[in-house]
């Protein structure tokens, strides 16, 4: 009777003790070869911070499509280890358009698109029939009366939705923690944005403008009014910048004075960080609306090739033409009937590559969509000490065009001729890091310094050979989503490229890692999968039947002996 009883009460203490274990330690083991339900280090490190209550509301549920079902499933998943790591965080998941008319389905719509969520449409096949649904694959955090919205499902030009939510899954960690990080984090890092140089306008920069104010500190700045203002010091000006952390240059088109070149190159030179959007050609797309379609592209002057120049960086005025490019959409038909139709256009060459093998490269513009540029030039490197890293290249097939040289919209109608695309890749976006020796060594001095630096801390710049890369459409006086092309659908990936660079420059190097983790997605071959369909359905159908004949024969032949036995 003892021997019996202690059979039964080992278990049910082993199991009471597992019980009790769970209840105090929450390990959980990923054996996953990706390691994709393991948190990064700097994932970690932000989630310990955070002291208050952080609610997140996940705007993905109801009736989904197969591919939404899986984005929903990894984005619970993650949700519930960040959970797990702080107790602090609590999630639901909602389907804003539940149990709505159509009506009301337009109105939460319209509303949601207001707060910057605009409506995915999926195809959900019920009854033998496709229907369109409506979703909002984006998650909401709230935090210390602060809320931050995040889209879970990336744009990805020409993919199709399970493609795109595969993607997505990539970014997964990133997009969350991206977010919990802009709720919960003050911004310590402060970026002047360069206005007084006949640069993009607040509109044409104002989805890049929001973009790095989620992360930093942005004000807009001017140099060029001490060559106007006497009573304004100089060396007050430069101390004053000295204390961003990182200048942008959005597509100067006016030259610079000798005194603000002298007093970005002082900036440089003393450690500064500086990103500078260039455009070395004349020429837009509002140039060729004229009754010829036609525009002539012209070298610009900016009056920065020599400073350029002593810091190991050459700007070419070859205009760039790439069997690698994104379409030009053009107005078709007359009145109401107008529509835009894409053509090819080999003056917008798109990038995601790079000849450099570098980590730094790499960390930048990995798992990165097509950048897209507008009438571009390209960029020489130069032997000094200073280190370069050529961030982003144009196709191995490629032409150079000399200038001046007329730009035509008759050029859609002829084919295009592959031979003539004879240039191998061109750098279109280069990172010079390191000492950097003033351009005013051995100089006259525009203006006088309490202390002029000929050599000085390590500082770091980085050259873009298009200003267009920063601008974001505006159509009927929307601004649309830096990187997204209205007209043709399509977008790339201009926000996240830059965001990566100033991430990059700015040591934010947490967010750079999480954007570059890999998560193996599996998929299945479709054409195998079909042409072996009735083996697996047999498999599935006939195994479990055998399985049960099986233990059921036993079942009986036990049975049987034992009681013959009697």
């Amino acid at each position: 009777m003892k021997s019996r009883l202690k059979h039964i009460l080992w278990p049910i203490l082993i199991i009471v003790g597992l019980i009790i274990l769970n209840s105090l330690y929450h390990e959980r083991l990923d054996l996953t070869k990706d390691k994709r339900f393991t948190l990064s280090k700097q994932s970690k490190e932000l989630l310990t911070s955070i002291d208050q209550a952080m609610y997140v509301q996940v705007l993905l549920d109801g009736d989904l499509p197969a591919e939404f079902r899986k984005l929903k499933l990894e984005t619970r998943q993650l949700l519930e280890e960040l959970s797990n790591i702080n107790s602090n965080l609590k999630f639901e998941f909602i389907n804003p358009i539940a149990d709505l008319n159509q009506n009301e389905t337009d109105r939460v719509a319209a509303q949601l698109a207001q707060e910057g969520m605009k409506p995915a449409v999926a195809s959900v096949q019920e009854a033998g029939k496709n229907t369109k649904v409506l979703l909002f694959p984006y998650a909401k955090f709230y935090y210390n009366e602060k809320q931050v919205i995040t889209p879970l499902l990336k744009s990805v030009a020409g993919a199709s939705a399970e493609e795109r939510v595969n993607s997505s899954i990539q970014q997964l960690e990133y997009q969350l923690i991206d977010a919990l990080k802009r709720v919960s984090t003050k911004k310590s890092k402060t970026i002047a944005v360069l206005r007084d140089s006949g640069n993009l306008t607040d509109r044409q920069l104002q989805d890049f403008l929001q973009s790095i104010q989620s992360y930093y500190k942005a004000a807009p700045y001017a140099i060029e009014f001490l060559n106007d203002n006497d009573s304004v010091q100089p060396q007050k000006v430069l101390n004053s910048l000295k204390k961003f952390d990182l200048v942008v240059a959005p597509k100067p088109t006016k030259p610079y004075s000798e005194i603000k070149k002298y007093i970005l190159d002082q900036y440089l030179i003393d450690g500064g960080k500086m990103l500078m959007a260039i455009d070395p050609i004349i020429i837009e797309d509002d140039s060729l609306s004229n009754s010829q379609a036609k525009a002539y592209a012209l070298p610009r002057s900016l009056n920065i090739d020599e400073m350029l120049f002593s810091y190991g960086l050459r700007l070419k005025t070859g205009l760039v033409r790439d069997q690698k490019f994104a379409p030009i959409a053009l107005a078709v038909g007359q009145g109401r009937n107008t529509q835009y139709e894409a053509f090819p256009w080999p003056y917008y060459p798109v990038s995601n590559s790079t000849t450099d093998t570098t980590q730094t490269a790499q960390s930048i513009i990995k798992n990165l969509e097509d950048v897209k540029f507008e009438y571009a030039g390209t960029i020489d490197t130069l032997k000094n000490d200073i280190e370069k890293t050529v961030l982003l290249t144009t196709s191995k097939a490629t032409q150079l065009v000399t200038l001046p040289a007329a730009v035509s919209l008759n050029e859609i109608e002829k084919p295009i001729n592959s031979q003539a695309f004879n240039s191998t890749q061109q750098p279109l976006a280069v990172l010079a890091q390191g000492n950097f020796k003033s351009a005013y060594r051995n100089r006259v001095k525009p203006i006088m310094l309490k202390e002029h630096l000929d050599y000085g801390k390590s500082g770091a710049l980085v050259l873009i050979s298009d200003g267009d890369i920063m601008k974001n459409q505006i159509i009927a006086g929307q601004v649309q989503e830096l990187g997204y092309d209205i007209k043709t659908g399509m977008s790339f990936g201009n926000k996240e490229f830059l965001m990566n660079t100033i991430n990059y420059l700015l040591d934010d190097s947490g967010l750079i890692s999480l954007r570059n983790k890999d998560i193996i997605i599996p998929f299945l071959d479709v054409q195998k999968t079909y042409d072996d369909r009735l083996q697996w359905q047999l498999i599935n159908v006939m195994i479990p039947l055998v399985f049960v004949a099986l233990l059921a024969a036993i079942f009986l032949l036990l049975r049987k002996r034992k009681y013959s036995k009697k």
